[in-house]
């Protein structure tokens, strides 16, 4: 934005809106990948149709937690969470490094700036969620993509032959266990699988598990030991 407007004026004079036109927003920015899924709500929801879409909980906040919020003083926390809440999630996953953000695809965010560079490429499996592949475009990350097998499932097979590619730059896989959109959840053997296809490519593993999987029985494997 202009000075002026950094500064809370409005663009009102000629200079201004002669300022604005010149501007334009970044080419990362400007070339990302509609979310599709804003323009079919728009063109298909109307009364009957129910909107799957966004995994919106259908409950309240504890009323405890309601109260500790309006005592709070309103002040900045700790960036990486509260002491007493790390300190849980800690206990009950058995993490030592733990950090907590405001979403999901936050979460995805931090994890590609801390561990890909600009151009470093980044493999999704088809079909993979939207969001994810806009992150890689706004990061100048560049996608790659391989498709899953019949089961739904992605294959060590193509982490390889993704990393293998001459000229390649594979610094990380993307992993969705259930899977967004198919809910195809990854077996404990093939996420060790991944894991190990992965170590052997210099590549890391990224697993966003947005539904909790002790709820998912036993077939998931714990991405803590790969």
């Amino acid at each position: 934005c202009t000075p002026k407007a950094a500064a809370g004026h409005t663009l009102e004079s000629a200079g201004d809106l002669e300022t604005m036109r010149r501007l334009r927003p970044s080419m990362r920015a400007a070339n990302a990948s509609e979310a599709i899924v804003e323009r079919i709500i728009a063109t298909h929801l109307r009364p009957g149709i129910a909107n799957l879409a966004p995994g919106t909980a259908h409950w309240s906040p504890p009323e405890r937690l309601v109260e500790a919020a309006l005592r709070g003083d309103g002040g900045y926390g700790d960036i990486r969470g509260e002491p007493a809440l790390l300190a849980a999630l800690r206990e009950e996953h058995g993490r030592e490094h733990v950090m907590v953000t405001p979403g999901a695809n936050q979460a995805f965010v931090h994890a590609l700036l801390s561990t890909c560079d600009v151009g470093d490429e980044v493999l999704l499996w088809r079909p993979y969620y939207f969001s994810h592949l806009v992150a890689l475009q706004l990061l100048g990350l560049v996608p790659v993509f391989a498709d899953c097998d019949e089961r739904g499932l992605p294959t060590p097979d193509a982490v390889r032959a993704s990393a293998s590619r001459p000229g390649g730059r594979l610094r990380a896989v993307v992993l969705v266990s259930p899977s967004n959109p198919t809910g195809a959840v990854c077996p404990a053997e093939l996420v060790r699988e991944l894991g190990e296809a992965c170590a052997q490519a210099g590549a890391w593993l990224i697993s966003d598990e947005a539904r909790d999987m002790e709820r998912c029985g036993e077939m998931w494997g714990d991405m803590g030991r790969y």
